[in-house]
């Protein structure tokens, strides 16, 4: 990738991780009622991730005493990184402490706040910002029958199918929370011929799914494992890990039928806090903050991993290694090298941890890839920062029109993921412009469904409410007379179910009742379909189709599932049917 590219993917990653505004330091010292005698406190609030987040500090003369955060930061990830920081920063009476990977949007908004807790109680900052001694660690040893690269949905699936079948195991994760996609998707679950479906009087079937994936050109042998074992592994995660699925289905594009499970809350972190419990129970070691570097091998089986941690090195001596370490949708220069269309203006839905470590390291052993140019893109996503944005799901339920810095229509607003993405790219300033009203916005209710990103939006101006479309084309500075211009001409032909000149799939809607509503949008990287070969035992495959003994791969690591487009919430189905797999062969052969 050129220096221009890199210089813009810079950018875009400060944009990503940077804390939104700045820090409040309105109160006094001494203004909290609970201090005790001796004691005084102060109080800041910096935005976080979610919303605005606020620390009051306790202090004991010139130590910080505790910290007690108030915030809305997503559980399981935020709230971590949270926790983590509040006790770094009182163990070291310090603000000098590192920010957290994956994190850092509420890392340095829980910094800042209690920068400001420190101002507004009187003291001064500079005496709570000495560096601590860098710690030089020496390599640490720990011996397993199986290790777990990755802390996402198929690494938990893996370790604790492992575990279950009689094998010590450990669980790395490079990050310092676990979760992965898993934790930030929306965790629907694609269950052919499921109870509810059954109740609904959904006919379904597994040849029916694994009809609808193969459309694809995925490989039919691991679609058949896929399609056979998905439901049954979706009670697993009921009966077994714990995972509580709503009473109703989703009803994905691409698919059939209606199958798709939901689950609890309409997140995926429902499956990470029930797999983190059930790890905790069966007495998984699970390490953060490990990133490994080598897949360890020796007379041609693998035989370990060694990784860096914050401490120094870690070696785990291993019979069998699973990775389970995710795609490479967030390492822009890998992204670019299998498909040239993604370059600096395409951003990444991922997980940071999604960077194709663990490609790259078996790769190394002699692994073989598939389908690495198949890279799923999203159309609707936040400008700043990559995230997939589900207010724009107007589009696809009550009607939302895309137009462009020139207020003119440019695409099918139904058209594919690709399509639409790179039309947008191709625009003035490379983004797009989703435009809807009232009507529509009621019909779908995508932001009673998802208040934090709708506030989110609404706060950084990259969406706006108001009464005429002149308010809205005068904020973004679009074209006003050829917005107007647009909508008039969508407005009678759709009213006559015709589009002329980009044939919408989905007519008889109107943009015409105020207040309306319109929002920025740019492409991103959403799920790469390409990763390691592997077979329907998940063993991974060398360029000569033999098994490089010891080695497993579970999830968005591997390829040759999904082809060339993957199926919403087949992924989930995915990453629990192989992760399973994969953790049970890998503890059968390390009993050997």
């Amino acid at each position: 990738m050129n220096k221009s590219k890199t210089l813009a993917l810079l950018l875009s990653m400060t944009m990503l991780f940077s804390a939104c505004g700045s820090a409040k330091t309105d109160n006094k010292a001494g203004d909290s009622k609970e201090a005790a005698v001796g004691e005084t406190t102060g109080e800041g609030t910096a935005a976080g991730h979610n919303g605005d987040l606020k620390a009051v500090v306790t202090f004991d003369g010139d130590k910080i005493a505790k910290i007690d955060l108030t915030h809305e930061e997503t559980e399981g990830l935020g709230d971590k990184a949270a926790d983590k920081l509040v006790e770094e920063i009182v163990a070291n009476n310090s603000v000098s402490v590192d920010t957290v990977t994956g994190a850092t949007v509420t890392s340095t908004a829980v910094i800042e706040a209690v920068k400001a807790a420190i101002e507004a109680s009187g003291r001064d900052v500079k005496n709570f910002e000495t560096e601590s001694e860098e710690k030089k660690g020496e390599t640490v040893e720990k011996d397993t029958d199986v290790v777990v690269i990755g802390g996402g949905g198929a690494g938990f699936a893996a370790a604790v199918s492992a575990k279950e079948a009689g094998a010590d195991v450990i669980l790395v994760e490079k990050l310092a929370s676990v979760g992965g996609n898993t934790l930030i998707s929306g965790g629907e679950y694609a269950a052919p011929a499921n109870y509810i479906q059954k109740e609904e009087g959904i006919e379904d079937s597994k040849e029916l799914f694994a009809k609808d994936v193969e459309e694809a050109g995925g490989n039919p042998e691991l679609i058949k494992v896929l399609a056979d074992k998905a439901t049954e592994d979706a009670y697993w995660l009921r009966d077994d890990i714990g995972v509580k699925w709503l009473d109703s289905l989703m009803f994905f594009g691409g698919h059939s039928v209606k199958r798709s499970l939901i689950p609890a809350a309409h997140t995926g972190n429902e499956l990470i806090k029930n797999y983190l419990k059930k790890a905790e129970e069966l007495g998984i070691e699970v390490l953060t903050e490990t990133d490994v570097k080598e897949i360890l091998s020796k007379d041609g089986k693998v035989c370990g991993i060694k990784a860096e941690t914050k401490d120094g090195e870690l070696v785990v001596n291993a019979k069998s290694v699973v990775v389970a370490s995710g795609g490479f949708g967030a390492n822009a220069d890998m992204c670019y090298e299998f498909d040239k269309e993604i370059d600096e203006h395409v951003l990444s839905t991922n997980s940071p941890g999604a960077t194709g470590d663990g490609i790259l390291m078996a790769e190394k052993l002699g692994a073989d890839t598939v389908d690495m140019d198949k890279i799923q893109l999203y159309p609707v996503c936040d400008v700043e920062t990559g995230k997939l944005l589900y207010c724009g799901d107007t589009r696809l339920v009550g009607g939302a029109l895309l137009v462009n810095k020139e207020g003119k229509r440019f695409v099918e607003e139904l058209g594919t993921r690709r399509e639409i993405s790179m039309a947008i790219k191709a625009q003035t300033d490379y983004v797009g412009y989703v435009l809807w009203d009232e009507t529509s916005n009621e019909k779908t209710g995508t932001m009673k469904s998802n208040p934090e990103e709708a506030k989110s939006l609404f706060d950084r101006g990259l969406m706006v409410k108001a009464d005429t479309l002149e308010e809205l084309a005068d904020h973004f500075g679009i074209d006003k007379d050829a917005l107007l211009e647009t909508v008039k001409t969508f407005n009678e032909n759709s009213a006559k179910n015709e589009d002329p000149e980009f044939n919408l799939r989905m007519l008889g809607w109107q943009v015409k009742d105020a207040p309306f509503y319109m929002m920025k949008a740019a492409p991103a990287v959403h799920h790469t379909m390409g990763g390691l070969k592997i077979n329907t035992d998940a063993q991974v495959l060398n360029k000569d189709g033999e098994w490089i003994d010891g080695l497993y791969a579970a999830g968005e690591v591997t390829g040759g599932i999904h082809g060339s487009n993957r199926l919403g919430s087949v992924a989930m189905a995915d990453i629990t049917v192989f992760g399973r797999i994969a953790g049970e062969n890998a503890a059968a052969n390390a009993k050997k």
